[in-house]
């Protein structure tokens, strides 16, 4: 089989029948440049089962699912998938959501109204070692670097007491779930906190958290 055929192995993990569905019609109708093996799941524990147990060359992850979320699941993927290619995919462009999952490793973020020449571009750019982003998310994006602040000691002030001690722990390199375990709170909630940080902070991912808390000398 040649190149013009190349068969790609993706995952939706979406908890709506209805979207797997379009999105498994989009791709198996345009057969001119890939065969797509597509595999689904409803939720991100089902998700991580399958990518322990078979190869996918992409993933397709909601941002909203059902249990473990999709920021979540995403975060279990990086921890047996370290460079699995993936892309986010939700009905929201807003800029928060966008964040939590580029913080977190995807490298890109599509919404559903895509149209199915856009979704192969955004396999093919994602599996070529690039980002892709819809149109409205790709304009978030670049107004919020505009509006970027720079770490200063001065932005501490922004943050709660319990906002420092979570930023302290994520620069020693604690996961979430030690986290929660370690302050008694939830996981979701630890979450929250990370998500604020990175808000309040303005920076993309856990290295810019990082970065942070040095800049704070919290570490």
């Amino acid at each position: 089989m040649d190149d013009a055929t190349k068969v790609i192995r993706l995952l939706i993990i979406d908890d709506h029948q209805m979207v797997r569905d379009g999105i498994k019609v989009m791709l198996e109708s345009r057969t001119e440049l890939f065969q797509f093996d597509i595999d689904e799941a409803e939720n991100g524990e089902i998700g991580v089962q399958k990518i322990l147990k078979k190869f996918f060359d992409i993933v397709l992850i909601d941002y909203q699912l059902p249990g473990m979320t999709g920021t979540e699941t995403l975060q279990k993927i990086r921890l047996y998938k370290k460079d699995m290619k993936v892309l986010a995919l939700s009905n929201y462009d807003e800029l928060s959501y966008v964040k939590s999952m580029i913080g977190e490793g995807a490298n890109g973020y599509i919404l559903k109204n895509i149209e199915p020449s856009q979704l192969i571009q955004a396999i093919q750019a994602v599996l070529g070692g690039s980002s892709y982003y819809s149109n409205e998310v790709a304009l978030k994006l670049i107004d919020s670097a505009k509006s970027s602040d720079v770490i200063t000691p001065a932005n501490k002030n922004r943050l709660t007491k319990r906002e420092l001690e979570i930023l302290k722990m994520i620069a020693l390199e604690m996961t979430n779930d030690e986290i929660a375990k370690g302050l008694f709170i939830s996981k979701r909630t630890v979450d929250t906190h990370r998500q604020n940080l990175l808000n309040k902070l303005h920076v993309k991912n856990t290295a810019g958290l990082i970065k942070a808390a040095y800049a704070f000398n919290l570490v």
